[in-house]
């Protein structure tokens, strides 16, 4: 059961402190790891050394991670929309199914994680954590892909 990803993953988002009793791999699964830090800070400690200094696993690197981790019981959003408009990327998206629509721009060297913060602040609840599919993409931005390039997907 401790090498069970799934298992140990629903573990940590109840207990981020069940992370100590996880096999090692998983203990080094950076997307694991990130679900146990959010859920408990000091689950950091049973992460693996390398893990331990990962940029994504600062607080503050978690705390404005705004993107769901696979499996996550998480409400949705769909980019259907994504261009450069002079020196500001645009974005249009819908909250949901059917949902409220979404829009704005922003600099043109914003990352996928500026866009997630920028449209959380529009959702139902600000606070809450996410999937975000873009444009025509069926797999939701994983929140490992926080600070790749919004440039780089048009």
């Amino acid at each position: 059961l401790k090498s069970d990803r799934e298992l140990v993953l629903e573990a940590v988002r109840q207990d981020g402190m069940a992370l100590h009793r996880a096999a090692e791999p998983l203990k080094a699964d950076l997307e694991l790891v990130l679900e146990a830090v959010r859920q408990n800070r000091s689950a950091l400690f049973y992460a693996a050394q390398p893990l331990r200094a990962d940029p994504l696993l600062t607080e503050s690197s978690v705390l404005a991670n705004p993107f769901a981790v696979r499996g996550a019981k998480s409400p949705a959003c769909t980019v259907f929309e994504l261009c450069a408009v002079e020196d500001r990327i645009r974005y249009e998206a819908a909250w949901g199914v059917g949902g409220k629509t979404l829009d704005g721009h922003l600099p043109h060297s914003s990352t996928l994680g500026d866009l997630g913060r920028h449209i959380r602040a529009q959702a139902p609840n600000p606070n809450s954590r996410f999937y975000l599919t873009l444009l025509d993409s069926e797999i939701p931005v994983s929140p490992l892909q926080v600070e790749q390039p919004l440039a780089e997907l048009m």
